[in-house]
């Protein structure tokens, strides 16, 4: 997030409406806490990062959400000598090393993951210290159900249980010291997780009723979270493509919210009904072409989809699992700027569309104009609260459509991710409201590298009143993203 923003990124935040932000890419823990020293020496702890990037978060407006995860060099597990780098240690449990003097004893036994929870006490106490108008939400570790996590690969059965348990652990050591400390700085703090990498089915009802039953655990949950991301070997057409993947029914984005939402209702923690649900990373893999990531027509129909298929969830009455009830309560696309595997929002624009280096002048890659329509305010502007609409509908095969409307107008996203364009497209608008206007604003996303200006075009279409409601005619190119918006009370 930082280099994106300091890097001439910075003024097309408030742009796009872009008001949350993960700050998960780096590992806090080890470089804040280097030492075991360190802990209780505050001259050794080093916060010149952590704290360029909560300023930067203040600075534009964005609600920080801190990922606490890993384990520094000093509380991994070691059975070499000398001590020797494991990429798998830094994702393992604490433990307390021997040469360490304890700082918790439980059921007379010192405790790392006690310690490591001191260290996210200090970092809270820090927050609050310096940034407490960042309001920030602190997420314990980092896709604990992933591979690296106790260095056992995904799948087996009793791997998985052994990552909760130790998740549990982490959790449960932690979070009470959290509170314990913000409730002494008089600041309220939002605390969450687990940031599953696999939030579906078995794997889901595994994970999350086994937090939210938890008495050790529940009273400290005030949100979750989770990641995405989809595959596919082409964009749209035929049973592995990315447009496939991403509607299945019951593997699909809008699927896996659903079941995500429906577990965290059941749950005893406070305020289940209504628990914040943080889609906090999410993108897609490799697709063909390679670029897809990046791409200047793929990747706004990707990004465009994602939110249709949330703001579909809401409403959702003939999903298996029920209807979501609210949106997510953030999405953050991953990431604003990671040039290893081509993962950003902003990036170099050149023939490779592969982020560039760091240091380099950044712009809007093409997928930033999906989310500038979705949320800038001279668009849909759709951060300005609202209701989704009731219902939103397409008959046309490959072309997706969700809608919502706010106290001054109406709203619908339309994303074609099919070859064939469609010249006058009959759009029906039922229960508007009181409209005001006899036309609507037409927003098409048509990405052009050479003149960013221009990649999104405003045209205006008649509104047209009948007994249904309003009619409207519009143009909707292949694979494209439009939005379209009208003022109604």
């Amino acid at each position: 997030m930082a280099i994106a923003i300091q890097n001439n990124g910075g003024k097309y935040v408030p742009q796009a409406g872009f008001h949350f932000t993960k700050l998960g890419d780096y590992d806090y823990m080890s470089e804040i806490f280097p030492t075991s020293a360190s802990m209780t020496n505050s001259s050794q702890q080093n916060w010149a990062h952590f704290d360029n990037q909560l300023t930067l978060a203040i600075q534009y407006n964005l609600q920080p959400m801190v990922t606490l995860a890993y384990t520094p060099s000093w509380l991994q597990p070691q059975n070499q000598n000398p001590k020797q780098t494991n990429p798998c240690l830094t994702y393992n449990p604490p433990i307390t090393p021997a040469n360490v003097k304890p700082m918790y004893l439980v059921n007379g036994q010192d405790s790392g993951p006690q310690t490591w929870g001191k260290l996210a006490a200090l970092i809270v106490a820090h927050v609050d210290q310096k940034f407490s108008q960042a309001h920030a939400l602190y997420e314990i570790w980092n896709q604990p159900d992933g591979n690296q996590f106790l260095c056992m690969p995904k799948g087996d059965t009793n791997a998985d249980a052994d990552r909760v348990t130790a998740y549990k652990v982490i959790y449960a050591a932690a979070a009470p010291l959290m509170r314990q400390q913000a409730n002494k700085d008089g600041v309220q703090i939002k605390i969450g997780g687990p940031a599953l990498v696999y939030a579906l089915q078995k794997h889901l009802q595994m994970w999350l009723p086994a937090l939210l039953n938890d008495p050790s655990i529940y009273p400290y949950v005030d949100f979750i979270s989770y990641h995405r991301y989809l595959y596919g070997t082409t964009f749209n057409g035929g049973s592995s493509s990315l447009v496939t993947n991403m509607q299945d029914p019951l593997l699909g984005v809008k699927a896996e919210y659903e079941q995500v939402a429906k577990a965290v209702r059941a749950g005893k923690q406070p305020n289940a009904a209504s628990t914040p649900i943080y889609v906090d990373e999410y993108n897609m893999n490799p697709c063909i072409p390679n670029v897809c990531r990046n791409d200047p027509t793929y990747s706004p129909l990707d990004q465009g989809l994602f939110v249709v298929d949330y703001l579909n969830a809401v409403i959702d009455t003939n999903s298996p699992y029920g209807a979501a009830g609210a949106v997510p309560a953030g999405l953050a696309y991953y990431t604003w700027f990671t040039p290893q595997g081509n993962l950003c929002m902003f990036g170099v624009i050149d023939a490779n569309m592969d982020c560039g280096k760091q240091g380099s002048t950044l712009q809007p890659y093409p997928q930033y104009y999906a989310y500038e329509l979705l949320g800038g305010s001279n668009y849909l502007n759709i951060v300005n609260g609202g209701h989704v609409a009731n219902v939103a509908s397409s008959n046309l095969s490959g072309v997706y459509v969700a809608g919502f409307y706010t106290q001054s107008r109406d709203s619908l996203v339309i994303v074609n991710t099919t070859s064939t364009g469609y010249t006058t497209l009959n759009i029906l608008a039922q229960h508007p409201g009181k409209v005001t206007v006899s036309q609507a604003n037409v927003y098409t996303v048509n990405v052009n590298l050479n003149n960013p200006a221009s990649s999104i075009t405003t045209q205006q279409v008649n509104l047209v009143q009948g007994t249904n409601g309003y009619t409207m005619i519009v143009h909707l190119p292949a694979k494209t993203m439009i939005g379209i918006s009208f003022a109604a009370q």
